[in-house]
């Protein structure tokens, strides 16, 4: 059986081409059938000056023929485009709220805050003995239950971080306004506003954040946006490019269908429609390289139906 790591997870350097041996494995001997790890340092620069990131990575080599394996079916349709309820400007407080009820459960059980407390740790080693606060961008943060946690997770541990949290949708916004207020008074450490990913760089002329993270956000785009998000995520990050999202399989289909069994038809047709909008392998890595990042690392757990990409602009 191909290697995986401990949690079940499908772990791949963004380097592979096809489905197959790695060839950047076989290049630096590393022998693919032990599931064997490099390590990776890389520097990034940004024009500015401002800030110099260097992360330490642990790859694991691609396991192309298992993730080809789940995806199986799902690999060889297309996203579909129609939007989501929660998309459309005319959708109800009350619907928008039900949803929210809803990705917070997923959060919670499929990893959404574990991916982001991991790439929040990445970016933390890659500070080093920096004193200042972890600046963290989360886009399309929706009712902002991920910066909660995440801000909660940080104060336990004694780690300075500020949160921004931008979403475009007015119902996101009171959603997230509504779980701030019972945050108490650590909700100081999270600034949100209501803003596109495309006016970041107008509404914050020359700012950039330790790390730019987006979760269950990018599934709503078309295909021919996402790679301008994803370029954008990179302007805007001084280093860490996160990218959380769900992983196209039959498997996450028939999950998410029984999840929602008991749903509201509103909860029930969004979530089985962001499943069908979800990208397989092959789609992320297209993807982020169009967007001129270089992916470190890229963990798919079929479980979970999510994957976490770290990723940083190739210089």
């Amino acid at each position: 059986m191909p290697p995986s790591d401990a949690a079940g997870e499908v772990v791949c350097d963004g380097a592979c081409e096809d489905v197959g041996a790695c060839k950047n494995a076989a290049a630096s001997g590393i022998n693919p059938s032990r599931g064997a790890a490099a390590n990776m340092t890389m520097n990034t620069n940004m024009a500015t000056g401002a800030k110099r990131c260097r992360t330490n990575f642990k790859l694991v080599v691609p396991i192309d023929v298992m993730s080809m394996m789940i995806e199986s079916r799902a690999i060889v349709t297309t996203r579909p485009t129609e939007l989501e309820g929660m998309d459309e400007p005319d959708a109800s407080q009350a619907d928008m709220d039900a949803s929210f009820k809803f990705i917070r459960r997923v959060n919670r059980l499929a990893g959404g805050f574990w991916a982001f407390k991991r790439a929040i740790r990445v970016a933390l080693h890659a500070r080093g003995h920096n004193t200042e606060p972890l600046e963290i961008l989360d886009v399309g943060t929706g009712c902002a239950d991920l910066p909660i946690a995440i801000v909660a997770w940080a104060l336990r541990h004694n780690i300075s971080i500020r949160v921004t949290a931008i979403d475009p949708h007015a119902g996101s916004i009171a959603a997230a306004h509504e779980c701030l207020s019972e945050f108490g008074p650590n909700a100081n450490f999270i600034q949100l506003e209501q803003c596109g990913l495309d006016d970041v760089a107008q509404h914050w002329r020359k700012r950039k954040w330790d790390v730019v993270h987006a979760a269950m956000m990018l599934h709503h785009f078309p295909d021919d946006m996402v790679p301008a998000a994803l370029a954008s995520m990179a302007r805007a990050s001084c280093g860490l490019v996160v990218w959380n999202d769900l992983w196209r399989t039959p498997m996450s289909a028939a999950i998410v269908h029984a999840l929602t069994l008991f749903s509201s038809e509103f909860v029930r047709h969004d979530a089985r429609l962001s499943v069908a909008k979800g990208f397989s392998k092959s789609e992320i890595l297209r993807h982020v390289s169009r967007a001129g990042l270089r992916t470190d690392t890229l963990s798919m757990n079929p479980f979970t139906a999510r994957f976490l990409l770290l990723a940083t602009p190739v210089d």
